[in-house]
């Protein structure tokens, strides 16, 4: 297994920068041609985990053939199973090495047209990362994309004792290894409770340790348990892909994109005189303490001309997700906050109704109400980034839904169960939307136009409880008593007003 941890399953999670539609945009939104969304393209993510995120954009992009490959059988037999218990069938996992994978002969695992790594690529042993090196090199086309997260420094430094003293413990200790992570917290404690110089001289380790105290314990035993963790510098990992023959075009945290939102006015200069994009990255990196990085690379990138990149804008489709009345006033920013002028941004997101919008109608929207076409696509970037808006499948209108309402079903009838899937698949997105517990437990119910909010609620306790589970409030079971029920139709009828229109408009349902 190369060090890499095996006796803990991983977490169940969702990123959107791995949809095919969001590196459309990204690479867009960065100049560059990006990819045909709604042609038959072909995905392999490296290290897929359970295959829970996987199979959610297989649902969502019909169109597309996933590869799923991850060594963990458990991880494989888990996602094998998602996928047939939904019907999903453009979806296909291996349970293998990325060595192995690179060199296999089959054709399934070939000629690719986008790669995701998540997370992967700094917990793994140099020589499995040459491995990944290996399989970019051979399987993905020309034009290809590919998306790599990673732990960078210099934002992990005071990270790595933490994780040396870990390791250290595990390889002392005969326990699993989420007893190894608690008999770590409780030593890095009692170093903390008598003022180790280590913790006292360096302020960021105590905040560090109060959040990982909140953390999955799953997730830290990945993150920290593995005898390959390496935190990269971005140039080391620009190097690398480079010899894949990868180019930078930028990040998927697409603020991080404009200098000026990420680095302070008298540093500006500093940055804008770096000799290349490396050292520009670099130098940011250092200025806001940079700890994880979502890279996109091109394989051949074309660069586009002013003109062409705004017609591409022009062509893209973005889609409403803001799940609440209240419209974003203020951004965070890696160096702060922004605040839009007063009326920009109702001015663009009350325009985005409830079917998509292209980016040309967002402009038209924009210079209606006397906004710059820059501007325009800076509040888009920041809606984005909130969450407000999401890119959408250019064929949203005809793409098969079949997939994503079948899938969609499973997770919600499986939450009566247990509170572990927390994604569903939007097949108009082609990425996947996160939903509270309360709204996948009622969703279904509360999409019934002839069920009072009252019986949602009452069906929905009847439903948890024949499941042997139930509502909770501060850690105790509610009992199905009239006030209870007339607690959870407030939240039905908050869904039913604000989120349900929502989901219909993204085909959750």
């Amino acid at each position: 297994m190369s060090g890499y941890v095996g006796d803990v399953a991983y977490t169940l999670g969702f990123y959107r920068e791995l949809a095919p539609s969001y590196l459309n945009a990204t690479c867009v939104l960065n100049g560059y041609e990006g990819l045909k969304v709604s042609d038959s393209l072909r995905y392999c993510e490296l290290g897929c985990g359970r295959g829970y995120g996987t199979v959610l954009l297989a649902a969502a992009n019909p169109n597309i053939e996933f590869v799923g490959i991850d060594f963990n059988p458990s991880h494989i037999a888990e996602a094998r199973g998602l996928a047939s218990s939904a019907g999903i069938k453009n979806i296909t996992f291996f349970e293998m090495g990325f060595g192995d994978a690179a060199r296999s002969g089959d054709q399934r695992l070939s000629e690719f047209n986008i790669v995701g790594i998540h997370g992967v690529y700094s917990w793994v042993m140099p020589e499995v990362r040459n491995e990944i090196h290996q399989f970019l090199r051979d399987k993905l086309l020309a034009g290809g994309v590919v998306y790599n997260s990673y732990n960078t420094l210099p934002g992990w430094t005071t990270a790595a004792p933490i994780q040396h003293l870990i390791m250290e413990l595990s390889q002392r200790s005969s326990r699993d290894s989420i007893a190894v992570v608690n008999d770590a917290f409780a030593l890095l404690k009692t170093l903390a409770d008598h003022k180790s110089a280590f913790i006292a001289q360096n302020p960021g380790v105590k905040a560090r340790l109060e959040r990982m105290s909140k953390q999955d314990k799953a997730y830290l035993v990945h993150e920290f348990v593995n005898a390959g963790w390496e935190p990269l510098y971005v140039t080391q990992a620009m190097k690398n892909l480079s010899e894949c023959k990868l180019t930078y075009v930028g990040s998927a945290s697409l603020l991080e994109n404009r200098t000026d939102l990420c680095v302070p006015k008298d540093l500006l200069g500093v940055v804008r005189d770096a000799p290349d994009a490396g050292m520009r990255e670099l130098l940011k990196d250092y200025i806001v303490n940079k700890q994880f990085r979502r890279d996109v690379y091109v394989k051949g990138p074309q660069q586009l001309s002013v003109r062409d990149q705004r017609q591409r804008i022009s062509e893209l489709i973005f889609s409403r997700t803001l799940m609440s009345k209240t419209l974003p006033e203020k951004f965070a920013l890696p160096i702060g906050e922004i605040v839009p002028k007063p009326g920009t941004i109702s001015a663009l997101l009350n325009s985005v109704g409830e079917r998509p919008t292209s980016g040309a109608d967002l402009l038209a929207s924009g210079q209606r109400a006397g906004i710059l076409d820059s501007d325009t696509v800076l509040i888009l970037l920041l809606l984005i980034s909130a969450g407000a808006l999401s890119p959408a499948r250019p064929d949203h209108d005809k793409v098969d839904r079949t997939s994503g309402h079948r899938l969609n079903s499973a997770l919600m009838q499986a939450s009566a169960a247990a509170d572990t899937h927390r994604f569903l698949a939007s097949p108009v997105l082609g990425s996947a939307i996160a939903a509270p517990f309360v709204d996948r437990i009622v969703g279904a119910l509360a999409a019934d136009r002839n069920t009072s909010d009252t019986d949602v609620a009452a069906s929905a306790f009847d439903r948890l409880r024949a499941a042997g589970q139930s509502f909770r409030r501060d850690g105790q079971a509610l009992a199905k008593s009239p006030e209870n029920i007339a607690e959870i139709a407030k939240m039905v009828r908050e869904f039913r007003e604000v989120r349900l229109p929502v989901w219909r408009s993204l085909a959750l349902i």
